[in-house]
């Protein structure tokens, strides 16, 4: 694969968002989430969801403006109806109005209801937390898992993350799925031939399978049995259910379905840890058990412990300066949307190297 510049890559999506409807704010909003996740290597949540983002936009499954309605019904609990939005852009004006709302008291629950797909948790969660807030949040997704002890889809991948502030460049901040892997990951190689891991996934018809086109068709499966089951099912309760939206099996699917909107739900909790009685030493004291982790006995074979996020930074330090790789499947992709769109495509690597 070759590596792109990301300014190139930045331009490029955020010409194709705006041909699908987006204000330039808003495209360019899009394009800083997906650019996000590939810096970090989670190529599944990254620019490979242009095609599918945009597809969206223009047949109108997704509202390319949408009126985007926040209600506080508690002093410190916010109601956001996305009214079919984007899902970044609709999370980021929720985001920004729970951020507000966490700094004048002290904490913010903001439950968002009837948006769609919204990226990487972690693009939000880093701008909580660089505005000083611990930060939880969650998004349910269409039904790709199966529960625990079933084989029939009914209920999403349903990610959680969260972050805290702490004194110097090593993080916390953990983004994860309650599956096993994220289906995007599943999806990636099918497009691509290539086999998965074993206990990834069921296929069709309930059996464990390595082939990634039979995954696509039957289930993830939830991280650590039970236990990721349950979270997920936790997570459903705090995105669809309060807030109103579809969830389960009611939702609508990403990759098939540009009649049905997806009524995805997103929940945020912030708390601003300057209102805490030890406010002021709150990122030293985090450090300080950091620093304690870190320092613990090593493992056979390993050398040294990272703590939750610290790899993607090191991955985003490091692509920042050698550019994105997007496989061949992709540059395909991109280069017949580009076409479709009357865009300038991608340059040639020839031109770029």
């Amino acid at each position: 694969m070759n590596a792109f510049p990301i300014d190139v890559l930045r331009r490029f999506s955020n010409a194709v968002f705006e041909k699908a409807g987006l204000t330039a704010d808003d495209a360019a909003t899009v394009t800083e989430c997906l650019i996000h996740a590939d810096l970090r290597g989670h190529a599944s949540h990254g620019l490979t969801r242009i095609p599918i983002y945009s597809e969206r936009l223009l047949a109108g499954a997704v509202k390319a403006r949408p009126e985007v309605t926040i209600h506080r019904h508690a002093p410190a609990f916010l109601m956001v109806d996305a009214d079919n939005g984007p899902g970044p852009v609709v999370t980021m004006r929720a985001l920004d109005a729970a951020i507000e709302t966490a700094r004048e008291q002290g904490a913010c629950v903001a439950v968002v209801g009837h948006s769609n797909h919204n990226g990487s948790g972690s693009f939000y969660v880093e701008k909580a937390v660089a505005a000083g807030c611990l930060a939880l949040a969650m998004t349910n997704a269409p039904p790709s898992m199966a529960v625990f002890g079933g084989r029939e889809a009914v209920i999403g991948t349903n990610p959680i993350t969260f972050g805290t502030p702490v004194a110097g460049k090593t993080p916390i901040l953990l983004d994860m799925a309650t599956s096993v892997v994220a289906r995007g990951k599943i999806v990636e190689k099918s497009k691509r031939g290539e086999a998965i891991p074993e206990g990834w996934a069921l296929d069709g018809e309930g059996r464990p399978t390595t082939d990634a086109r039979a995954a696509e068709a039957g289930v993830v499966l939830p991280m650590s049995g039970p236990k990721g089951s349950a979270l997920a099912i936790m997570v459903e309760v705090l995105c669809g259910v309060l807030s109103g939206g579809r969830f389960g099996a009611e939702m609508g699917n990403l990759y098939s379905d540009f009649e049905t909107p997806q009524d995805v739900g997103h929940f945020f909790l912030l708390v601003d840890a300057s209102h805490a009685p030890l406010g002021a030493t709150y990122a030293a004291r985090v450090t300080a058990l950091v620093e304690d982790l870190k320092a613990s006995a090593l493992a056979e074979g390993f050398d040294g412990i990272l703590m939750p996020g610290e790899l993607e930074i090191l991955r985003a330090d490091e692509t920042q300066g050698r550019g994105i790789a997007l496989p061949a499947n992709v540059v395909s992709e991109l280069a017949a949307l580009a076409e479709r769109l009357g865009v300038a495509p991608l340059p040639d690597m020839a031109d770029v190297a």
